[in-house]
């Protein structure tokens, strides 16, 4: 009933919301203006997406969808997950790669997969919106909760700069690693606040896995090259983890700097490097020795959009991200 009422005032935000963004370029210097339209309608164009970017999921469903992973039968074989975050990285980014073979995105929707519309930033009949931030939806996707619940359920972090309680709720590398679905995992960042400064995101979740003797490793990296150096070190080894999850700067860094959009060739270029290391990755980890033995979900994800030169409000270029998956999770 709500989302009956609610449908005709989504058309009429939307209209307002193009006009906004595209008046808004205009201010920005040097960033060309997004030409108005709905951009739900735009990324419904590409033909890009298994879903339409109205019936998008929730960025918390990618944290069942890891978990369902685990707990599944894998017939004998070895269960193991990748996850490659694109920071910054709009949904529309994709329609740069959509014919290129060698993306990160497109070899996973080539080999069965699929590519899927998703939204963070909260849900507005819920009236529990967060910030289209990089802590709290990465958070969100981690967890499977968004940042404030009804009952007190929610993750907590409402902002970048706040660290979240270990137990509130739980990362699901900790899941993992305690109902011994995983013995090792390893989460690969270059930005430091997720794990490095006095109010890092994830400092109570790194004491809780060292105290309680989880096999957890977390890495933070100098910059984007060296992300992907020990991520490929990571799943090329014998050893490699069960969990390994990694996030590229690339469309964050290009979006802060020029601007996001398919309009700023710094962007477009971002995501294509993020989609060039991905399908590294990839290749990686079917080259490895004992893969005919291993049970791999591999999944490409965005923290957030954005738009002009940053994020953090409900814009739809801020909200609507995606999810690529090497096989049809839904």
């Amino acid at each position: 009933m709500l989302a009956a009422i609610w449908e005709p005032f989504r058309f009429i935000l939307a209209f307002f919301e193009s006009l906004v963004v595209c008046i808004g370029s205009l201010f920005v210097a040097g960033l060309p203006a997004e030409p108005p339209g709905e951009y739900l309608t735009q990324l419904n164009c590409t033909g890009i997406f298994a879903n339409r970017a109205q019936d998008a999921m929730p960025q918390t469903a990618v944290h069942d969808v890891v978990l369902a992973f685990f707990e599944a039968d894998h017939g004998g074989k070895t269960p193991k997950c990748l996850l490659i975050g694109y920071d910054g990285a709009r949904a529309d980014a994709l329609a740069n790669t959509k014919d290129d073979p060698n993306a990160g995105t497109q070899v996973l929707k080539a080999g069965g997969g699929a590519i899927y519309n998703l939204y963070t930033g909260g849900e507005w009949l819920k009236l529990n919106l967060q910030d289209t931030s990089t802590a709290c939806g990465w958070t969100t996707m981690l967890t499977g909760h968004w940042a404030v619940e009804k009952g007190g359920t929610g993750h907590g972090v409402t902002a970048n700069g706040v660290t979240k309680a270990a137990d509130a709720p739980k990362l699901v590398f900790t899941e993992l690693l305690e109902k011994k679905l995983a013995q090792k995992t390893r989460f690969i960042v270059s930005w430091g606040g997720h794990f490095a400064g006095s109010d890092a995101t994830y400092l109570n979740d790194m004491a809780y896995c060292e105290a309680n003797k989880l096999g957890a490793t977390w890495t933070t990296a100098a910059d984007d090259g060296e992300t992907f150096d020990k991520t490929l070190a990571e799943v090329k080894a014998a050893g490699c983890a069960d969990m390994v999850m990694c996030i590229l700067e690339y469309c964050d860094h290009a979006g802060h700097g020029h601007g996001y959009g398919n309009r700023v060739p710094e962007y477009v270029q971002a995501i294509k490097d993020a989609e060039r290391d991905a399908a590294a990755l990839i290749a990686a980890v079917k080259a490895r020795v004992n893969y005919a033995n291993e049970d791999w979900l591999i999944l490409i994800s965005a923290d957030h959009g954005g738009v002009f030169t940053g994020h953090g409000p409900q814009f739809a270029g801020c909200r609507q991200i995606f999810l690529a998956a090497n096989k049809k999770v839904w």
